[in-house]
């Protein structure tokens, strides 16, 4: 019988083999390569969290200094306003985040449960310091109504003391009468007004 050359048919069998090696390893690299990428995007986003959070304590400490001001004639009523407002901004941005947080989570739904423990976690403290957060804002915010309603009080007291000083009229139980002229020093009397009735002298 005659051998018949089958090298040519053995390449190509090579190169086939190599074809689909590369090809059924391509989806799983990039698989990876994605799954890598969520982390990485949580865990920046986590960080991201986490500092604008520690801002935002930073300047709650600054309202909560000046909400406890109990001055009647410096207050102030427009840096705390502001504050207030910026605060409020803040907490809605970060829950906002957070929410933005938990559908990356969802998302990467990595297989390894160590990682994904981890990253719940994480994502679990941060809601936790930012509703701590949210809380303390709620107590300033009631620490500043109660000193505008003693501030309010005082003010009225005040204005009320000051009007009653302003209506008194001047002690007037001595009142002098002139006496003509000459510089005699029992020239004039002096009348004193005791129980409504009067004693000259």
């Amino acid at each position: 019988p005659s051998i018949r050359d089958r090298t040519r048919e053995f390449l190509l069998t090579v190169q086939s083999a190599k074809t689909h090696g590369i090809t059924s390893v391509k989806p799983a690299k990039k698989t990876s390569m994605d799954a890598y990428a969520r982390r990485k995007r949580f865990s920046s986003k986590a960080a991201d969290i986490g500092k604008d959070i520690h801002k935002t304590a930073d300047k709650l400490a600054k309202l909560t200094k000046l909400a406890k001001s109990k001055s009647l004639f410096d207050d102030p009523a427009a840096e705390i306003s502001e504050l207030s407002y910026v605060i409020t901004q803040d907490i809605q941005r970060l829950n906002e985040d957070l929410d933005e947080l938990s559908r990356i989570h969802e998302l990467e739904n990595p297989s390894n449960g160590q990682s994904n423990d981890h990253a719940s976690a994480v994502k679990k403290c941060l809601q936790s310091n930012l509703k701590t957060t949210a809380e303390s804002f709620r107590s300033v915010l009631q620490i500043r109504s109660e000193n505008l309603q003693l501030q309010q009080s005082r003010r009225s007291e005040y204005s009320s003391s000051s009007t009653f000083a302003q209506r008194a009229p001047p002690p007037s139980f001595m009142r002098g009468r002139g006496g003509g002229g000459g510089g005699d020093e029992g020239g004039g009397e002096v009348v004193i007004e005791v129980g409504g009735a009067q004693m000259m002298q």
